[in-house]
């Protein structure tokens, strides 16, 4: 796979994963939003942060990979094995992703990082030390 290939699929799984969080926030809106004089609802911004970090994170547990990732295949990796296990796992994914509200304010900084580095990490991957991969496919066999 061509780097700008990558790219493109990195960037993309990020603005799908944006566009899921954007739906769910909609949905939720009547359960967790106040009601204003208009009749719209608004979040209060400590709600949407929770909201975020939750959406991401849950994901990131329980499936290793976000919608976004899932759809354009792409995986997390640990650049140790030793961090598969234990507690190791989850402070690993919590610190990748205490850097997502930075990159997310300041785009730039998300593909500065990506382009400039060795390993295409972002911020909270190259602090994390995880890699994100498209998912390896073994060929199939053919009887």
């Amino acid at each position: 796979m061509t780097k700008i290939n990558y790219l493109v699929r990195r960037a993309s799984s990020a603005l799908v994963d944006l566009l899921v969080f954007a739906i769910c926030c909609k949905l939720l809106e009547p359960i967790f939003g106040e009601k204003n004089l208009d009749g719209t609802y608004s979040f209060n911004s400590g709600l949407v942060l929770i909201l975020f970090y939750s959406f991401y994170l849950i994901q990131d547990f329980f499936f290793k990979k976000t919608i976004g990732k899932y759809l354009l295949k792409l995986e997390l990796n640990f650049e140790k094995q030793s961090d598969l296990n234990g507690y190791r796992k989850y402070l690993k994914i919590v610190l990748r992703r205490l850097f997502d509200l930075i990159e997310l304010v300041c785009p730039l900084i998300y593909i500065l990082f990506i382009i400039s580095t060795k390993n295409n990490q972002k911020l909270g991957d190259i602090i994390s030390k995880i890699t994100v991969r498209p998912v390896s496919t073994a060929p199939r066999s053919v009887l």
